[in-house]
């Protein structure tokens, strides 16, 4: 069965690096406009998106592995699409609300957003050089592009709709989230039947990077008990 991870709003494959240096026959799609082409703005399209790109490519049972607007497009699949063999939510939730200052400051001031942003995507502790990568990766995607995301994210909800998910599912979030709290994920593992949940001390809204190993080790827990 392959992992396919989706990145989030604003980001790039390059998200999933530490697990695809990790993890075999895996494949780290890259959404339209990350970086090239255009993107969308809905959930839906990039969902539609993904869907051909698996079809395109025969990847038949996936299991998906989506971060933030990432998990966002793998909970739309999941409710349209009983292939999947299961799923792993990373920092996202069944809806996602977007704080209203950063869509202007995307607007105002692209490089200071992805700067505010990438911040805002990690626990406090969390090394600068981090940060720095997390922004500057940000910035390889136009300001439109990730305005876009933002708005598919915000208007996204399928808070009524996730407890009829049946993929074996992971739910994996940072204990210091501020962009996607613990409560998210909670009410994705209390609605989902067959859910786990793994909070992870010490990180933020991109685990899978301040905290890779940590978080790779629950992602091999799951596969393991599949």
């Amino acid at each position: 069965m392959t992992l396919v991870f989706i990145h989030g709003a604003g980001g790039t494959s390059m998200t999933w690096h530490l697990q695809l240096l990790r993890f075999s026959d895996v494949v780290a799609i890259e959404l339209p406009g990350h970086p090239t082409g255009v993107g969308f703005s809905s959930i839906q399209d990039y969902s539609q998106h993904v869907a051909e790109l698996l079809d395109k490519n025969k990847i038949t049972n996936p299991i998906l592995v989506g971060h933030s607007m990432g998990g966002a497009i793998a909970i739309e699949l999941a409710l349209r699409n009983s292939s999947l063999s299961a799923l792993v939510l990373v920092g996202t939730g069944a809806r996602l609300r977007v704080r209203q200052d950063i869509l202007a400051k995307i607007s105002e001031n692209y490089p200071e957003a992805a700067k505010l942003i990438a911040r805002w995507s990690v626990s406090p502790n969390c090394d600068p050089i981090i940060i720095d990568r997390i922004a500057q990766e940000m910035l390889k995607v136009r300001a439109e592009v990730t305005y876009g995301d933002f708005l598919a994210c915000d208007k996204f909800d399928r808070m009524s709709e996730v407890a009829s998910i049946r993929q074996r599912t992971l739910v994996i979030c940072g204990a210091n989230d501020l962009l996607t709290p613990p409560k998210y994920s909670q009410y994705l593992h209390e609605k989902i039947l067959d859910s786990r949940l793994v909070l992870i001390p010490g990180a933020g809204h991109i685990v899978m990077l301040e905290k890779h190993r940590e978080f790779n080790r629950a992602l091999e827990d799951f596969l393991g008990s599949g």
